[in-house]
């Protein structure tokens, strides 16, 4: 997949907004190569939301304790959050070429521990474009802040 100028661009905003580093900047590119090639702005745009959102309870859950009262609660959440943004990623990538989807496939969508860690992951580098895509909009003011 060749990679164009607009793309270049916003992954150097991307590093320069996040100093440490983006989990996997290359798969991170692809997706918004996808988004540039096949005009789908408004779905990167949703999958930056949910990836901040399924970070934000992945970043919530990890400092409750399973005695807690909202473990249950937000660890139900957690599981819809993990299956929705799963199902955003499989209905993004559906019409990519075979490099894109096979790369998505095998890492983030793998059913598995380590494909858990992978969405995670790829949630977060969602979660710091969204993050900045809010900086550069709003000056910085997040409308409904929460955790990176």
């Amino acid at each position: 997949m060749q990679i164009s100028p607009q793309v270049e661009a916003i992954i150097e905003l991307l590093r320069k907004f996040q100093s440490e580093g983006l989990h996997d900047e290359g798969l991170l590119t692809l997706f918004l190569q996808h988004a540039h090639s096949a005009g789908k702005q408004k779905e990167l745009g949703e999958l930056a939301f949910h990836g901040k959102y399924l970070r934000n309870i992945y970043i919530t859950i990890r400092r409750q304790t399973q005695e807690s009262e909202l473990y249950e609660k937000l660890e139900s959440e957690f599981a819809r959050a993990v299956n929705d943004f799963h199902g955003m990623l499989s209905a993004f990538i559906a019409d990519g070429d075979e490099e894109f989807c096979s790369r998505v496939q095998q890492h983030a969508l793998a059913v598995s521990e380590a494909g858990l860690k992978q969405l995670l992951e790829l949630a977060g580098d969602f979660a710091t474009l969204k993050n900045m895509e809010i900086e550069l909009t709003h000056g910085g003011e997040d409308p409904a802040p929460t955790a990176q």
